[in-house]
C-alpha cells in the first residue's frame, strides 16, 4: 500500500512537473517578480542604459534546457537618447537560477524603426574610430527597419559569439566627395565568421541597382563575392553630373544619352591587414540605345556627309577583369552615323598581354571618298574594315588594317603613328580597287631598306589636287628614304592613261628632295619629271608633258586646254616659290572662263568657236610668286590669231579671294587693217597679225562662288602689253 502511495506520489510529481514544463514552454509565466534582476544585469553591463519594463515573460526552452525571459516594448534610453528596442529576451540556465547567480548565457534584442539620424547621435558617443566618423559623415536620411542582435556570453558577461540579422531602408551613402549612393536598402545576417547580404537596391545619378547580394567570408583570409543587377537611363545634364570631375569639355559641348541594364559579378579575396591576393570583375549585358548629338558637325575629307550624330543600338556588352591577366572589354551592336540604316560593329579590348589591344570589326555606314586613289565606298554594299591595333607611350600600333568591299580591298600592315598622328613605321600596302567594275587601282608598296612602289595601275586622277593643297600636316615627316616606283598605267582625270612610269628618287623627312620620272602617252608623246637642290639649296623643279591636259585637267583655269606642249619650272623652298608654266601651240574648247569673258565682250562668233573646233593660241605663259599669304599672278600672257589676253592679279589663301585684271584682243581683222596704214601702222600696230592697240579690259574678282567677271568694251592697249607680245612673238620664231 506504501508503495502504492509513493508511486502515485512521483507519478503525480512528474505529471505536474510535466504540466509545468509543458505551460512553460508553450505559455509561459508572466511576472513582474524578475523586472529588478534584468535592469540590474543590464546595467551592469553599460550603466548609461535606463531600462524600465512592466512584466517579464518567463518560458522552459526544451532545446536549449534554459529558462527563457523576455519582455516587449521596454522603453530603453542611452544617454537621453530614446532606444527603438521592441524586445528582450535573455536565456540563464536552471542551475544558476536556482542558486540564485542570476548568469545570463545568452541575450538577443530587436530594434525597429531605428532612424540614421538617431544612430548618428549615438555615434557621437563611442570613441573615436573609422567606423565613428564613417557613420557621422558618409550616412544621412534612411532607417534601420529592422536589426536583431543575439550575442552568447560567458559567466563575466564578455560576449564569446554573435549573430546580427536586419534590414535598411533608404538610406544615402557617401562614398567619395562626388560619389553619392542613394536610396540603399538591403536585408543583412552577419556572425563571427560570415556576412551575407541581399535584396539590395539603391540609385545612383540614373543608374537603379536591384537584386543585389554579398557574402563576406572570414577565415585565414577574407574573400567577398557578390553580384548586382543595373539599369541605367542617362540623358546630358546626367551624364554631365556623373563624369563631371573628370572635366571632359566632350561631354560639355555636345549632348549624350544611353539606355540599357548590366549584370555585375565580383569577387575580392584579401588577407587579415586587407592586403588584395585576388579580385575578378564580371559584367555583361546590353546598351539599348545611345545617342551623341554633335553640337559641331564633324566634317572630314574622307567622308562623304558631315556627321551630326553617333548613335548604337541592341549593343552586347562583356566585362572581365582579373588579376591572372586575362582581361576583356568587349562591345557587339548596330551603330549609325545619321544614315538610312544601322550598320554592325564589333570592338574587343584585350587587356591581358603586357600591351593592351584593341580588335575592331565593323561594317562602314556612311560613303569614304580616298581622294588619293580616286576609290569611294557604297554603304548600300557591304564594306567592311577590321584592325587590330595598340597604344605603346603615346603611339599606335596598328598591327593591320584590312578593308574589302567585294572584289576591293586595302590592306595595310605594321604601320605605326606618333602623338602628331604621323607615320613612324610602316611595312607594306596592297592595294586593289574598281571604279564602275573596272580596275583603277592595282598596287603594292614595300618600306624596307627603300621605298618600292610596284604594280599593274595606280589612279592618279586627283593626285596632283592631293599635292597642291595647302596642309601643314605631313604624315611621312618621319621618313627618309630612296623611292623606286614601276607602274605599268597612271590613270589620269583627262583619262589619258600614263604608260610604263619609272621614278626613283629619295625622300626626305617626307618630302622628295630629288628625282627623275619618265612615262609615255604614247610612242611619241612623254612625260618628264625632275626634281633638284640649286647651290642656293633651294629646289628646282622641272615638268614637260607633250599632252598638258593629262596634267592640267584638275585646273579649272585651264579647262578645256587641247594639245600643245607643256613646260613647268619652279624653284621653291619653305618660305615660298616662284614658277612658271609655257604652253605652245594648243587649242581651247568649251572652256567656261573664256567664253564667259568673251560674251561679256559680245564677241559671240569667237564664243561659238570655243564650243566649236576651238581656238587657237601660239602660246601661253603664267609667272607666278608663292608665299604663306597669297599667290600672285604677276602675269599671264596668252596669244593666239584671233584673241589675245594679259592679266595679273592674286589669289589669297585664307579667304579664297580672286582679283585679277587685264585685257583681251579680239579684234584680228581691224588690227589688220590699221597694220596697213602707212607709217602710223607700224608704230602702232606693228607688222604681226594678232596685235592692236585696241581691246576690252575686264576685270575677275570675288570669293569662291561668289566671283564675277566685268568688262570695259573700249581699251587703248598700254606699251607693256604690246611689248612682252613682241617679245613672245619674237621668242618663238
Amino acid at each position: 500500500m506504501i508503495k502504492k502511495i509513493i508511486y502515485l506520489f512521483i507519478l503525480i510529481t512528474l505529471s505536474l512537473i510535466t504540466l509545468v514544463i509543458i505551460y512553460l514552454s508553450f505559455v509561459g509565466l508572466e511576472t513582474s517578480k524578475f523586472n529588478k534582476i534584468v535592469i540590474n544585469k543590464i546595467e551592469e553591463i553599460d550603466p548609461n542604459i535606463q531600462l524600465s519594463i512592466e512584466e517579464i515573460k518567463i518560458k522552459f526552452d526544451l532545446e536549449k534546457i534554459q529558462l527563457h525571459f523576455s519582455t516587449v516594448e521596454p522603453k530603453v534610453v542611452y544617454q537621453n537618447i530614446k532606444i527603438p528596442i521592441t524586445e528582450i529576451s535573455i536565456y540563464s540556465k536552471i542551475s544558476s537560477v536556482l542558486k540564485s547567480k542570476n548568469e545570463i548565457n545568452q541575450a538577443i534584442v530587436l530594434f525597429q524603426n531605428f532612424n540614421t539620424k538617431d544612430v548618428q547621435k549615438l555615434a557621437v558617443r563611442i570613441k573615436p574610430s573609422n567606423f565613428k566618423t564613417y557613420l557621422l559623415n558618409n550616412l544621412n536620411n534612411g532607417r534601420i527597419e529592422k536589426i536583431l542582435i543575439d550575442v552568447k556570453l560567458d559567466k563575466d558577461l564578455n560576449i564569446v559569439d554573435y549573430k546580427v540579422n536586419g534590414s535598411l531602408k533608404k538610406i544615402n551613402v557617401k562614398i567619395l566627395d562626388n560619389l553619392i549612393i542613394q536610396d540603399v536598402s538591403l536585408n543583412f545576417i552577419s556572425d563571427k565568421n560570415l556576412t551575407l547580404i541581399n535584396s539590395v537596391n539603391a540609385n545612383y545619378q540614373g543608374v537603379t541597382i536591384t537584386n543585389g547580394s554579398l557574402s563576406l567570408k572570414k577565415k585565414k583570409e577574407i574573400e567577398i563575392e557578390g553580384k548586382f543587377n543595373s539599369q541605367f537611363n542617362f540623358n546630358d545634364s546626367e551624364i554631365n553630373n556623373l563624369f563631371s570631375k573628370f572635366n571632359l569639355s566632350f561631354l560639355e559641348k555636345n549632348k549624350v544619352n544611353a539606355q540599357g541594364s548590366l549584370l555585375h559579378e565580383f569577387m575580392l579575396k584579401t588577407d587579415q591587414n586587407f592586403k588584395l591576393i585576388d579580385y575578378e570583375y564580371k559584367s555583361n549585358g546590353n546598351i539599348l540605345e545611345s545617342k551623341i548629338v554633335l553640337k559641331n558637325p564633324f566634317k572630314t575629307d574622307l567622308i562623304e556627309n558631315p556627321i551630326n550624330k553617333i548613335s548604337i543600338s541592341k549593343t552586347d556588352l562583356e566585362i572581365n577583369l582579373n588579376n591572372k591577366n586575362k582581361n576583356l572589354l568587349k562591345f557587339k551592336g548596330l551603330y549609325n552615323l545619321g544614315g538610312s540604316e544601322n550598320k554592325t560593329f564589333k570592338v574587343t579590348h584585350d587587356l591581358s598581354k603586357k600591351i593592351p589591344k584593341f580588335l575592331i570589326d565593323l561594317d562602314l555606314s556612311e560613303n569614304i571618298f580616298l581622294e588619293l586613289i580616286n576609290f569611294k565606298t557604297n554603304y548600300k554594299k557591304r564594306s567592311n574594315i577590321k584592325s587590330e591595333f595598340s597604344f605603346i607611350n603615346n603611339n599606335i600600333f596598328f598591327k593591320n588594317i584590312n578593308f574589302t568591299e567585294g572584289k576591293n580591298s586595302i590592306y595595310i600592315k605594321d604601320l605605326k603613328l606618333n602623338k602628331k598622328k604621323e607615320i613612324e613605321f610602316i611595312s607594306d600596302i596592297n592595294v586593289l580597287t574598281f571604279n564602275k567594275n573596272r580596275e583603277n587601282n592595282n598596287f603594292k608598296i614595300t618600306f624596307k631598306e627603300k621605298i618600292f612602289v610596284t604594280g599593274k595601275k595606280y589612279d592618279a586622277t586627283y593626285l596632283l589636287k592631293q599635292l597642291s593643297k595647302d596642309n601643314q600636316v605631313n604624315l611621312f615627316r618621319n621618313i627618309t628614304k630612296d623611292v623606286e616606283i614601276k607602274l605599268n598605267n597612271l590613270i589620269t582625270k583627262s583619262k589619258i592613261p600614263l604608260n610604263n612610269f619609272l621614278l626613283i628618287g629619295r625622300i626626305n623627312k617626307g618630302k622628295f628632295e630629288k628625282l627623275s620620272a619618265k612615262s609615255e602617252f604614247s610612242k611619241s608623246k612623254y612625260l618628264d619629271i625632275s626634281l633638284k637642290k640649286d647651290k642656293n639649296n633651294k629646289k628646282k623643279l622641272e615638268i614637260y608633258s607633250d599632252l598638258p591636259q593629262a596634267l592640267l585637267s584638275n585646273y579649272k583655269f585651264f579647262e578645256g586646254i587641247k594639245g600643245g606642249k607643256f613646260l613647268y619650272n619652279s624653284v621653291f623652298d619653305e618660305t615660298g616659290s616662284v614658277s612658271n608654266i609655257s604652253i605652245e601651240n594648243f587649242k581651247v574648247l568649251k572652256a567656261p572662263a573664256f567664253a564667259t569673258l568673251l560674251t561679256l565682250a559680245d564677241l559671240g562668233g569667237i564664243a561659238d568657236v570655243l564650243s566649236g573646233e576651238g581656238m587657237t593660241f601660239h602660246s601661253l605663259e603664267i609667272n607666278l610668286k608663292e608665299d604663306s599669304a597669297e599667290t600672285t599672278i604677276e602675269e599671264i600672257l596668252a596669244l593666239g590669231p584671233s584673241v589675245s589676253v594679259h592679266m595679273d592679279g592674286y589669289i589669297a589663301k585664307k579667304s579664297g579671294l580672286i582679283s585679277l585684271s587685264g585685257t583681251l584682243v579680239p579684234a584680228k581683222m581691224l588690227n589688220s587693217i590699221i597694220s596697213k596704214i602707212p607709217v602710223v601702222g607700224n608704230i602702232l600696230v606693228g607688222k604681226k597679225t594678232g596685235e592692236g592697240i585696241f581691246g576690252f579690259s575686264f576685270k575677275i574678282k570675288g570669293l569662291p562662288g561668289q566671283v564675277k567677271t566685268t568688262v570695259d568694251p573700249v581699251k587703248t592697249l598700254t606699251p607693256r602689253f604690246i611689248t612682252r607680245a613682241l617679245d613672245k612673238m619674237k621668242k618663238n620664231n
